[in-house]
């Protein structure tokens, strides 16, 4: 008999077409026979009964496929969805619903002025950003600073580089802004692949002391979209990802985020006695401990273009398709699709792009290759892990063999 299988080694087995067909079509044919010297009843797909045969079975195949359905969906790594966010929850853990663009950007003005936490800037679009330091930032002595503006609007908005280049806050001594890189795509609601990324780190979310605990913390507040925590227990300084890191100390890297809410997760989660190390502080005062302050140094990432370029056999392509690839490799790089956010301190490589630009278009590709900022394009690329990757169209190159 053609039927589901439910074994507990195995998962759910499915009998294929052929099976049910030749089950159910001998059990009409059965029915049928009033007698044992009449002929079988004609159940060839040609024949009346063949086609009301294959109906039946092009029914109970449908049922099937929802019963292997909704078998993958009680399994993390399938699931999807609504299924996704009840298993998730079973962690603590809730779909982030949306983040906004972080824009590392660069101000010109008098030595000494400091640009307060919440400023106003706009691109040449009309979007506007506010100033996300929230001790604010202050023009060093030959009259630049860099710091960080995110999108008010929250979601995938996509920022050219030098595209934030107006002062909406008037501030005495700011003369003027702009973004040497692109903006670090935000997002509308947190995908499966992130948070199944999330599900699997949260399982070290209770600990403390350690890395594991104080990242799982770290990538689930609200406006964080790209976190690691590195750490060197020697008794020297040792470098990783090509960011030094002090003795006994650990390496927070963050994109995104509120800077005292960074500072109180790794208060609540760092162990006493282990450093920190980076250029930028965060603070955290301990109001039920006789208002102590406690200071971290953190590292808020520069921004820098992950460059790819997709060479195809042939030479040419319709616009349509072309844009169709581009657009599906930065989904692909934001997170959006079925590979993990390409993230701080990581190697990229180019192989994971070829699923992915093959679910575009049938065009046969030759190489892909990919490079960080004016670095030189490989199958591989190191992120360090003081660099967020970014990406936009620009950064994508689609050439041909001839």
């Amino acid at each position: 008999m053609a039927q589901v299988i439910f074994n507990p080694q195995t998962g759910v087995t499915l009998p294929s077409t052929q099976e049910i067909r030749q089950d159910i079509g001998e059990k009409i044919q059965q029915a049928f026979q009033t007698s044992p010297d009449e002929p079988l009843l004609n159940i060839e797909p040609s024949s009346p009964m063949g086609q009301v045969l294959d109906l039946i079975v092009s029914e109970i195949e449908a049922k099937n496929a929802e019963i292997i359905f909704l078998s993958n969906m009680v399994n993390p790594v399938t699931a999807t969805g609504k299924f996704l966010d009840a298993l998730a929850s079973l962690y603590g853990l809730d779909r982030k619903i949306s983040e906004p663009t972080v824009v590392n950007c660069k101000l010109t003005g008098l030595k000494g002025t400091v640009i307060p936490y919440g400023a106003i800037a706009q691109d040449s679009q009309g979007n506007q950003y506010r100033h996300s330091n929230a001790s604010g930032a202050k023009i060093a002595d030959n009259g630049t600073v860099l710091t960080t503006f995110t999108a008010i609007e929250h979601g995938p908005l996509e920022v050219a580089s030098n595209a934030v280049n107006k002062i909406v806050t008037t501030i005495a001594g700011w003369d003027s802004i702009t973004n040497p890189t692109a903006g670090i795509i935000g997002r509308d609601e947190e995908t499966d692949s992130e948070l199944r990324n999330r599900m699997i780190e949260s399982y070290a979310i209770n600990a403390t002391g350690y890395v594991e605990a104080i990242q799982a913390n770290l990538a689930a507040l609200d406006g964080v979209l790209d976190v690691r925590v590195l750490e060197n227990p020697n008794n020297t300084s040792i470098e990783k990802f090509g960011v030094t890191i002090n003795p006994h100390s650990i390496l927070i890297s963050i994109v995104g985020g509120e800077d005292e809410e960074i500072a109180k997760t790794i208060y609540q989660r760092k162990d006493a006695g282990c450093g920190t190390t980076g250029d930028y502080q965060v603070s955290y005062t301990d109001e039920n401990f006789y208002n102590a302050t406690y200071t971290y140094n953190i590292v808020r990432p520069e921004s820098q273009a992950l460059k790819i370029k997709v060479t195809f056999f042939g030479s040419s392509m319709n616009p349509t398709e072309k844009n169709l690839v581009i657009q599906s490799l930065i989904t692909d790089v934001t997170g959006g699709g079925a590979n993990d956010r390409v993230s701080l301190a990581s190697t990229v490589y180019a192989s994971r792009f070829y699923s992915v630009i093959q679910n575009s278009t049938t065009a046969p590709i030759a190489s892909i290759e990919v490079a960080l900022g004016t670095g030189t394009l490989a199958s591989s690329v190191q992120i360090p892990a003081d660099i967020e990757p970014t990406i936009s169209e620009s950064d994508i190159t689609i050439a041909f063999t001839s």
